[in-house]
């Protein structure tokens, strides 16, 4: 195993403060209210040192809210491969919730969806690329659902797979503005379920 060098461990030590203290300035004024300046000033660094780290300030959200990937991998590992594609499903979005509670935090998610929703940021919106590891895996099982007959065929993969990703941001969202009331696991849990057995094909 190669060691890291001096210079790379001051390196990486670097990156990591520029990252937390962006996401403690985004949660404390609103991710649209924080320039990249304020940024390196807290970190007493230069704007290009920020720059070598990440393009822009949206790049730190996005860098963070990707280590969702791997425990994406993880769960999709341990889903009973016997279960109908709704209960995999049902089982992905429960594993994700308990994530975003226990883990990510309400502070941070607040933050990605302030983010999607100012013109600052550019390019297609992390939530709803096609590319994050957890919509892979929701559309291998819807693909599965309806090539084994438990999804409906009047409808096509695509409007499917836009149905069931809009579950999850929605029930997020109400998460995300409501108190502490809302138990976002049991929301998700019911709510899923209803739209999943509104695809299913209706037995005669």
């Amino acid at each position: 195993m190669n060691l890291l060098t001096t210079r790379q461990k001051k390196a990486l030590e670097t990156r990591e403060k520029l990252l937390k203290k962006s996401l403690n300035l985004f949660n404390k004024y609103g991710f649209e209210h924080v320039s990249v300046e304020q940024i390196t000033k807290a970190c007493n660094v230069s704007k290009g040192t920020f720059y070598t780290y990440f393009p822009s300030k949206y790049d730190v959200i996005l860098e963070k809210f990707k280590e969702l990937d791997s425990f994406y991998s993880t769960v999709e590992q341990n889903i009973n491969q016997a279960l109908p594609a709704s209960e995999k499903i049902l089982t992905l979005y429960k594993e994700q919730m308990m994530y975003l509670i226990n883990v990510v935090g309400k502070d941070l998610m607040r933050t990605v969806y302030t983010a999607a929703m100012t013109n600052q940021v550019e390019q297609d919106h992390y939530l709803i690329s096609p590319q994050r590891k957890i919509f892979q895996i929701l559309n291998t099982y819807i693909e599965e659902g309806i090539r084994l007959g438990e999804f409906r065929e009047d409808l096509d993969l695509t409007q499917i797979q836009t149905i069931v990703q809009r579950c999850m941001r929605a029930n997020v969202y109400d998460w995300l503005i409501h108190n502490e009331e809302l138990d976002l696991v049991a929301e998700m849990h019911y709510f899923t379920a209803v739209v999943l057995n509104g695809l299913k094909v209706v037995s005669k």
